[in-house]
């Protein structure tokens, strides 16, 4: 949990390159230990064998996600191609007097360009193929070895709760308060796959199907380096 819980404060405060070498590390420690843990108490292999409808599932619940999250933000966040054109630090042309609920849409707005800024140095098929490792270790770490702890001390739905209200606490660390958002919805959803389906298979095919649509084969946004040039 403490590994966990350093790694994206650091990782996002580094920012470019060194975010996803921090964050994948990180993970990949805190995956390794929660995997020793399940191999302790000899749950590790009925935890992770993958079994008939478990793709089905992931992908289901990963559309759940996904579908609502990007129609929000189409639709809400930023309806127009302008707005969805990011800066180095946020939003690169803000809405004039915005008040009400598009106020809330343009702080969301600028914490999602900041985010997206900030993980802009990786690209390409290296970004793809590094968002999947992190998922899987993400579900290692938090549902496998975060919420199976605090399952056994708790009980499962406790468990669940508690670890999914972590996994979002935690993102604040990055002092963005999209990512703890979107963390919170993620978590609650595919700790209810471990919860009700009692491995990990499900989540981590979820998990990895919706960030690799969210984060990397979906344009959500337009990175501009400078007032001038793309």
């Amino acid at each position: 949990l403490a590994c966990c819980a350093i790694v994206p404060a650091v990782a996002y405060r580094l920012g470019g390159l060194n975010l996803w070498f921090v964050t994948l590390g990180g993970y990949l420690v805190a995956a390794g230990l929660a995997a020793w843990l399940l191999h302790q108490d000899d749950q590790l292999k009925s935890a992770t064998l993958p079994r008939a409808g478990d793709f089905a599932i992931g992908i289901g619940a990963a559309a759940l996600l996904y579908i609502p999250t990007v129609l929000l933000l189409r639709h809400w966040v930023a309806p127009e191609p302008l707005l969805q054109v990011c800066g180095p630090r946020g939003v690169w042309i803000p809405r004039p007097d915005a008040h009400g609920l598009t106020a809330v849409a343009e702080q969301i707005r600028d914490a999602a360009c900041a985010g997206f800024a900030r993980s802009a140095a990786m690209r390409g098929p290296s970004r793809g193929a590094l968002i999947l490792i992190v998922a899987c270790a993400e579900e290692f770490a938090w549902r496998g070895g975060v919420q199976q702890f605090l399952s056994e001390r708790f009980g499962s739905t406790r468990g669940w709760i508690l670890a999914s209200v972590l996994y979002a606490f935690v993102q604040l660390g990055t002092g963005n308060f999209v990512i703890a958002l979107l963390a919170l919805a993620g978590g609650l959803l595919w700790g209810a796959l471990y919860r009700y389906r009692g491995r990990l298979a499900p989540a981590v095919f979820s998990h990895c199907a919706f960030s690799w649509f969210f984060f990397y084969n979906t344009q959500l946004f337009a990175l501009r380096q400078d007032g001038l040039g793309g």
